[in-house]
């Protein structure tokens, strides 16, 4: 109600007293609204004003508009809290603020307690693309920069690319060093980083390197299979960024220009001389770096990570990872898969069908429409390339498409009996006969290739030699073809009656 003059009041006061008069009277002979005198009524009252009073208008105005009483501000919401406990899993801004006002019921409202927020958030640049919940990522990334080393063997001098990974939340890093940037350099780091934190966050949030991504693509990119089979294994999603945006990694970007400032340009003035001595240095700035107090806030990367983080990662996987390499191949006729110039045997039903063969440093694995239909421990003796399995064999270690030893044996019997009986040393040189098809085969393929007196010389010498490989009796055909080519170039001069020879010259002697 705003403020009626004191001449009024002293006047509602008068006829209310001493003429008794109602309120609606009252506002009739004054001029105003019932409700107004309703209102200058319940003051006085209030104010325990009396009629006839010796007040002045200044005493009257002081009793019937009291100043308003102060109401105690609420205690302010510890925000450096607040901002800790959004990071955590399932807190909200909601709940934070529930609990605040259970303590502090005389304090802020929900809307002043967010506004709160967003300028405690933006006062000390803790503003990000999202907030990030503990144990629920990791951004990974190589650093722009890298530390030089000298090769002890050489003194070459080299480089070491640094890979970086950052839980956002708590804004800790790891941080290795690598001689190149290749697969297994980058599916090492992850593994590293995350015995590093000691467990896995849900996601794992890499750059859009080939290393990573197949194929990159907005919605959904290829991933690369070696990637995705180690994020398997760990039970870690792989999200990678779109590209071209890095406010998508922004915690990475910030970590990557912190190890540059606080690790590298450290060691800017240090001489390494290898590899390992990078990573020694790197392990002892980087528990400065994961120590070092925050300028805006309490605590240390250490500390917040132990204290948010680490008890939301998931645990390591029991079992060690290995390192894995993928390819798609076609089961080829003798039904042996080729793996870095090893065969491993595989069902001969499978013969024409694409399988994806998985390479890990101990075993090889072949899986058709998904499924594993063989599996073998790693072949490492070079004298004995074939590895198979006696229950993959048809019978009579006859293979579908008619492929068998009479073939091969009665096709080097077209040539000649020096390329049949060396056919014949080749299939009972190995194991199964089966296993020297490929050998056969690449030996038929010479076979169309150079004359039958070629293949003949070259398949006598192989067999005197005793050595029946492909590689090797590739080599004594085409030194076989190239003399035989020379011989033909290079003959004898003809003879001429006309040519009087070196027999005219000796002696001195004169010709009549």
């Amino acid at each position: 109600m705003r403020r009626v003059e004191m001449t009024m009041v002293k006047e509602v006061l008068r006829l209310k007293h001493e003429n008794k008069m109602s309120t609606r009277e009252i506002g009739n002979a004054c001029g105003c609204g019932k409700s107004t005198i309703s209102e200058i009524l319940t003051r006085a009252e209030k104010g325990g004003i009396e009629w006839p009073n010796n007040l002045t208008e200044m005493q009257l105005m002081q009793k019937l508009y009291p100043p308003a009483e102060y109401k105690k501000a609420g205690i302010e919401p510890d925000m450096e809290y607040i901002f800790q406990e959004m990071r955590k899993k399932h807190v909200t801004l909601m709940l934070l603020w529930e609990e605040y006002k259970t303590q502090n019921p005389e304090g802020l409202m929900y809307t002043q307690f967010c506004e709160r927020y967003r300028k405690f958030k933006k006062a000390n640049k803790l503003e990000f693309h999202k907030e990030h919940k503990a144990g629920q990522e990791v951004e990974t990334d190589w650093a722009g920069s890298t530390i030089t080393y000298v090769d002890r063997e050489n003194g070459e001098v080299k480089e070491a690319y640094i890979f970086v990974a950052v839980l956002p939340a708590s804004s800790y890093p790891f941080v290795y060093a690598y001689i190149d940037m290749k697969q297994h350099s980058w599916i090492d780091a992850h593994v590293r980083a995350y015995n590093h934190f000691t467990g896995v966050p849900r996601f794992t949030i890499p750059d859009n390197a080939k290393t990573a991504v197949t194929k990159t693509e907005i919605y959904d990119p290829i991933l690369n299979k070696s990637f995705y089979d180690m994020a398997q294994h760990f039970n870690t999603v792989i999200m990678p960024t779109r590209s071209y945006k890095p406010k998508d990694k922004g915690a990475t970007e910030n970590a990557v220009q912190n190890v540059e400032r606080r690790i590298i340009a450290a060691l800017r003035n240090r001489k390494f001389f290898s590899i390992t001595d990078v990573n020694d240095a790197i392990k002892t700035e980087l528990l400065n770096l994961s120590n070092r107090t925050f300028k805006k806030r309490e605590g240390t990367r250490l500390s917040t990570f132990e204290n948010i983080d680490k008890p939301f990662l998931q645990p390591l996987p029991a079992q060690k990872y290995e390192y894995a390499e993928f390819k798609e191949a076609k089961v080829p006729f003798n039904y042996h898969i080729e793996w870095d110039g090893f065969f491993y045997s595989i069902g001969y039903t499978y013969v024409g069908q694409i399988c994806k063969v998985r390479a890990t440093i101990n075993t090889i694995e072949a899986f058709i429409n998904n499924e594993r239909v063989c599996a073998h421990a790693r072949n490492y003796n070079k004298y004995n390339k074939y590895t198979t399995l006696p229950e993959h064999m048809p019978e009579s270690h006859r293979i579908v498409a008619g492929w068998n030893d009479e073939r091969f044996i009665t096709w080097a019997g077209k040539i000649g009996e020096n390329t049949a009986a060396f056919i014949r040393h080749v299939l009972d040189n190995s194991e199964h006969s089966v296993q020297s098809y490929r050998a056969c085969m690449g030996i038929m393929r010479l076979g169309n290739k150079y004359p039958a007196e070629t293949m003949e010389s070259a398949c006598l010498k192989a067999i005197e030699a005793k050595i029946y490989s492909y590689k090797y009796f590739e080599m004594i055909v085409k030194q076989a073809d190239q003399t035989r080519n020379t011989q033909e170039y290079i003959k004898p001069p003809a003879q001429r009656s006309n040519v009087r020879g070196r027999d005219a010259y000796e002696g001195g002697g004169v010709i009549v």
